[in-house]
């Protein structure tokens, strides 16, 4: 469903007279209340866990010659970004291949701590040492340290977590899988009944997305697996 539509929605479950709203912009303050209702609500559900599912995105950019750090934003050209899908104890997101064979060549960079990235890479005559990058480390800036210290000629690629984003046009379309979008708009309805002073519809608002939430988080967060036994 997109913003004007859940906000359709949301109007007849709170049984808010009229058939708007018609458009996102220059409505009546009824009907903004709901359009910011159902905003309000889309940023709480992404807020609620940094590492949804579905806030993650993949990113790539080009090796430059004898650049060790890249950004998210100026190099990787992102508007979204949130961290780095990377960490060292399992960070295998991240990998590149030479540009010109494609991702055939693709290797694995394993993370590594950014203190011992920076005694390696960047120490003596190792900072002039320009070769394929094998190895990866997240900066203070939150940039991506590579070593080898790269040449050019080569692409990186690996996952990154959006920021929460506002829907902002009519036909915005929330990134979370379809079958959970209700979960927005029964969180908007609790935003309404806790503004309108209308239990009822606050109660049904909460019930319902307390059912879907459940399963949106079964469904869309991480899964961690036990160890077997020590003994």
């Amino acid at each position: 469903m997109n913003y004007l539509a859940m906000t359709k929605k949301l109007r007849r479950k709170c049984r808010v007279i009229g058939n708007g709203p018609s458009a996102v912009t220059g409505q009546s303050e009824e009907y903004q209340r709901l359009l910011d209702w159902i905003n309000e609500a889309w940023l709480f559900i992404q807020r609620k866990h940094e590492d949804w599912r579905f806030m993650r995105a993949s990113a790539s950019c080009a090796t430059v010659q004898a650049q060790a750090t890249y950004s998210p934003t100026v190099d990787f050209g992102l508007t979204d970004f949130g961290y780095w899908a990377l960490d060292v104890a399992a960070g295998d997101t991240f990998r590149n291949y030479v540009t010109a064979v494609g991702p055939q060549s693709e290797i694995f960079m394993p993370v590594i701590d950014y203190d011992r990235w920076r005694d390696t890479y960047l120490y003596g005559a190792t900072r002039y040492a320009y070769s394929r990058p094998i190895e990866i480390a997240l900066a203070p800036d939150n940039s991506l340290a590579v070593g080898m210290i790269p040449v050019a000629g080569y692409t990186l690629i690996g996952d990154y977590y959006r920021i929460p984003t506002e829907l902002v046009d009519a036909g915005d379309v929330p990134v979370m899988p379809e079958q959970y979008h209700w979960a927005i708009i029964y969180k908007a309805m609790m935003f309404y009944g806790a503004s309108e002073s209308a239990p009822e519809v606050y109660d049904d608002g909460e019930a319902e997305f307390k059912k879907i939430m459940a399963v949106l988080e079964r469904n869309e967060l991480r899964r961690f697996t036990l160890g077997g036994s020590l003994a």
